[in-house]
């Protein structure tokens, strides 16, 4: 004989007013028959409750194990000698000696810095380069905020330069230092180029009366070129042969 089927309410409980199933005999019903079968909405909403709960667990596991995201940058020994700056020493002249390098590395912030000559006395150069890596703190809300505002009161804001990382901003100073900085994830590299800071003399021994060098006003696009340069090659595996090398001299 078919009997027909129990209704159940939400709570999976026979609705009020109804009689409760029987069993074969008359008395409660048989086990997996009847209300006993049906699980109640709460419990799926318990398991998956927990089931997210566990997934979130292991996600914050697997990211503190894993670390911050570095866009791949990597810190670096020999900053100068990573960066050949073939477009400046094109528009300058040859490249000469290091005149300065430090580097510090720490599980917070890695930082390089570095210092060369470019072209021949009586019209050298300098350039010099620098390189923070945070590793735990975002760069980018204060960026703007220093690197985009002239540095010397009276003059120029620094230009924006599309294109080139997260957010970069060239400036010319008195035709005599230019620099470029820029953004890029949780890296910020500077390059800078001024004339030599030290006064060549002539035959009387008394400086030139006038300066000898070219205005920096046309450097930008040498100094994007080079810059460009450096944060592909500081996104790439660090080249065995450059530990310990301070710099690609000429001489």
């Amino acid at each position: 004989m078919i009997s027909e089927p129990e209704l159940l309410d939400d709570e999976g409980d026979p609705p009020r007013g109804a009689a409760p199933a029987r069993g074969p005999e008359g008395g409660a019903p048989a086990p997996g028959r009847g209300g006993a079968r049906y699980r109640r909405p709460w419990l799926w909403a318990l398991g998956g409750a927990l089931g997210a709960s566990a997934l979130w667990a292991a996600g914050l596991t697997a990211y503190q194990t894993r670390g911050p995201d570095l866009g791949g940058y990597r810190a670096t020994e020999a900053l100068c000698a990573e960066a050949p700056l073939s477009a400046l020493v094109t528009a300058l002249g040859e490249r000469g000696a290091t005149t300065g390098a430090d580097t510090y590395e720490h599980p917070v912030l890695d930082r390089a810095y570095c210092s060369v000559q470019l072209g021949e006395p009586p019209t050298g150069y300098d350039a010099s380069l620098r390189y923070q890596l945070h590793k735990e703190s975002d760069p980018g809300p204060e960026f703007g905020a220093v690197q985009g505002r002239a540095a010397v009161p009276g003059e120029p804001a620094p230009e924006p330069v599309p294109g080139l990382g997260d957010e970069a901003y060239f400036s010319v100073s008195g035709g005599t230092y230019a620099e470029l900085v820029v953004l890029d994830g949780p890296a910020v590299i500077g390059l800078s180029v001024s004339t030599a800071l030290h006064e060549y003399l002539d035959d009387t021994g008394d400086p030139p009366a006038e300066s000898t060098h070219a205005p920096l006003d046309g450097v930008k696009e040498f100094m994007v070129e080079d810059v460009r340069a450096l944060m592909e090659r500081l996104r790439s595996p660090a080249p065995s042969d450059l530990a310990g090398t301070p710099s690609p001299d000429a001489g």
